[in-house]
């Protein structure tokens, strides 16, 4: 059953991108969007869980506060995941993205005292050399700076503090409450900040473009992470993030070029490459 949990939470995240990009292409509001998402996603959330909700007040505040810091993570990785969809495309986006599972590997060593292989640690290298080369080439022209080089590195480092922060519920919290009520708080948390940024800039109107889209990405969102935490209940940690982000690398970067028809330099495919030669090391 593992491996069929991998495949749903693969085929949900590259649900994610796609539709985000659908959202950037076709002009709606990406905040508004993410907001409508994460209020689906915490609905269905809710209504599914079998904990009741009464008691989310009286659980651990280490579980609350988790919950409050990756509803900031999610929502603001999302929106910088939405921007470098459109600026730097699918492929180099999600190959960031999933490079960093040498965030949670590292967590593993360091924190969990888990040991792993040499070759390993070659493979790690081997991700921040590919990063580089999937770094898109500083733009400088006589008014301002091109800032799209930033967006990879971003990605790489709150994409790994997500993924760890999901670990850490599976290893410490996961008999406390069940997955769909911890990703229920978590997206919720991701509602109400991203409603409280639209009440500051007065744009808290919805176009049923962006009603439609943050529908479909919701569900995609909730049960990219609920298959993700599945996964993880039935196979290592360090195997469940590799084949995920594999099948991401390789899914993306084809259905960016097939159907966005996405452009790479020759420096960034080689990045590409040696990112996918980096996850399959470190598997």
């Amino acid at each position: 059953m593992g491996i069929l949990y991998i495949s749903l939470s693969v085929g949900c995240s590259l649900t994610i991108a796609h539709f985000l990009k659908v959202a950037e292409q076709s002009k709606s509001r990406v905040l508004n969007v993410l907001c409508i998402n994460y209020l689906v996603a915490a609905c269905i959330s809710f209504f599914i869980t079998d904990d009741p909700l009464v008691n989310v007040p009286e659980l651990p505040p280490q579980v609350l506060i988790l919950a409050i810091f990756l509803g900031v993570v999610f929502i603001a990785n999302l929106f910088l995941y939405s921007a470098s969809l459109n600026k730097i495309g699918m492929g180099i986006s999600i190959a960031a993205m999933r490079m960093s599972l040498v965030i949670p590997i590292a967590v593993s060593i360091f924190i969990y005292g888990e040991s792993i292989a040499g070759i390993k640690y070659f493979g790690i290298v081997l991700v921040f050399i590919s990063l580089y080369l999937l770094l898109p080439k500083l733009k400088v022209n006589q008014s301002k700076v091109s800032v799209d080089f930033i967006f990879p590195i971003l990605l790489f480092v709150m994409t790994g503090i997500a993924d760890t922060s999901l670990k850490v519920f599976e290893s410490e919290f996961a008999g406390i409450l069940s997955e769909y009520t911890f990703l229920g708080m978590i997206f919720f948390s991701s509602f109400v900040l991203g409603m409280m940024v639209l009440a500051y800039k007065k744009e808290l109107s919805f176009s049923r473009k962006e009603i439609l889209n943050g529908i479909i990405i919701g569900v995609a969102n909730l049960y990219s992470s609920f298959f993700l935490i599945l996964a993880l209940h039935e196979i290592f940690g360090s195997l469940v993030f590799s084949i995920t982000n594999v099948a991401n690398v390789i899914l993306g970067a084809l259905i960016g070029f097939v159907v966005w028809k996405d452009k790479l330099s020759t420096k960034q495919k080689a990045g590409l490459i040696l990112a996918l030669t980096s996850i399959l090391i470190l598997i």
